[in-house]
């Protein structure tokens, strides 16, 4: 659960002028509203930094780098994929097994293994709009969560599963039930549990709906809020953005999760550690190293830069920028974060932004603007990719 925590600004480094006139530029341009960035190597905070504003309408408020922003599909990274190692460790769920030995609405599909569904590879088509039959006339309700898992267990395939990466939300809406059935709890608290928590993390965390609707802005947190929604009628803060993930009631496999800067760069930075066999503060690794390694390997899908719910920075033309390691990891998300992570030197860039606010536009400077971010974040703390 996201709780407040009192605001404590860090002035940002000397080195990471270059990385603020990029980012100041973009917002003067609109390309963003604002941006707020977080930097980190070997357990440390090198910097935390916002820009611009979280909001501009219906009237302009400040980013800051307590700022709560949704995090999008970085869920499928940090709290799907993070709770399949667990479950794994727990020996209650096992890669290579079909998900129809614990979803047996997947009864016909032997080959939609755990694996593939984690690197895309399921055979499973993108997106499909599951919300448009479930809320014409009602918003979000318990029922519905179990009606679009039912959904898009039944969603034909489009591919043999194995054969390449087709990148997938349906896949993780299943994934996140069989992490429920399996884990015996609902993804919000076992995120809650196995991983904030023993963290400490309290700025992550999932909004239920509709169950505490605007409770984020109730306890005088500052939430940036997405698009003016068509389908809602109204600017949505404090709820999930995604509309598949807003009618199962805002906890989801494939979306939902929200969080600040400072507790997003602290869990990558204790994912490092897990890598090296570490723990943080004394405590166990929050993954076995050889675990997290595996999730992390390259999945081995033909054309596909995918790892197990991570991906990695393309060869040419990454988004993730030409700097990185190519056997670096990370996620993206449609709201406009990021995540990037080279676990071997222990280096993380995060990015969180509403680049979809106060509506959604197809920007393509928002993909230069992603890709010199991240350069020009490694070039301040003299990164050199081995």
């Amino acid at each position: 659960m996201v709780k407040p925590k009192p605001d404590k600004l860090r002035p940002m480094a000397a080195d990471f002028n270059s990385l603020a006139r990029v980012a100041l530029a973009a917002i003067a341009d609109r390309v963003v509203p604002g941006l707020v960035i977080g930097v980190g190597r070997q357990g440390k905070s090198h910097l935390l930094a916002a820009y611009g504003q979280r909001q501009v309408e219906p009237g302009p408020l400040p980013a800051t780098i307590e700022t709560i922003y949704d995090l999008a599909s970085l869920t499928k990274a940090v709290v799907t994929s993070l709770l399949v190692g667990k479950g794994v460790e727990a020996e209650r769920l096992h890669l290579d097994r079909p998900l129809a030995d614990d979803l047996t609405m997947l009864f016909d599909r032997p080959a939609v293994t755990l694996r593939r569904v984690l690197a895309h590879a399921s055979g499973l088509p993108a997106h499909r709009k599951f919300y448009e039959r479930l809320f014409a006339a009602s918003g979000p309700a318990p029922v519905h969560r179990a009606a679009i898992i039912e959904l898009a267990a039944g969603e034909p395939l489009v591919y043999p599963p194995g054969s390449k990466s087709l990148y997938s939300d349906l896949g993780y809406i299943l994934l996140g039930a069989l992490i429920e059935r399996c884990l015996g709890a609902r993804l919000d608290v076992l995120a809650e549990r196995l991983l904030f928590a023993p963290l400490g993390l309290s700025r992550l965390g999932f909004v239920e709906l509709p169950a505490r609707p605007g409770w984020m802005r109730a306890a005088g947190l500052d939430v940036a809020p997405t698009e003016r929604c068509p389908v809602r009628g109204h600017m949505v803060a404090g709820e999930v953005h995604d509309l598949n993930a807003y009618a199962m009631g805002g906890i989801a496999g494939h979306a939902g999760l929200f969080g600040s800067i400072g507790d997003l760069l602290q869990l990558a930075l204790a994912l490092c550690a897990a890598y090296h066999g570490r723990g943080v503060a004394g405590a166990a690794p929050i993954l076995k190293p050889d675990n997290l390694r595996e999730l992390w390997q390259p999945a081995g899908i033909p054309g596909s830069t995918w790892r197990l719910g991570w991906d990695g920075p393309a060869p040419q033309g990454s988004l993730a920028g030409s700097l990185l390691s190519r056997r670096a990891v990370g996620h993206l998300s449609f709201t406009g974060c990021s995540l990037w992570i080279d676990p071997e030197q222990e280096v993380c860039v995060a990015v969180l932004c509403n680049r979809i606010h106060p509506e959604v536009t197809d920007d393509p400077r928002f993909r230069a603007l992603r890709a010199t971010l991240n350069d020009e974040a490694l070039r301040a703390i003299g990164y050199e990719p081995r």
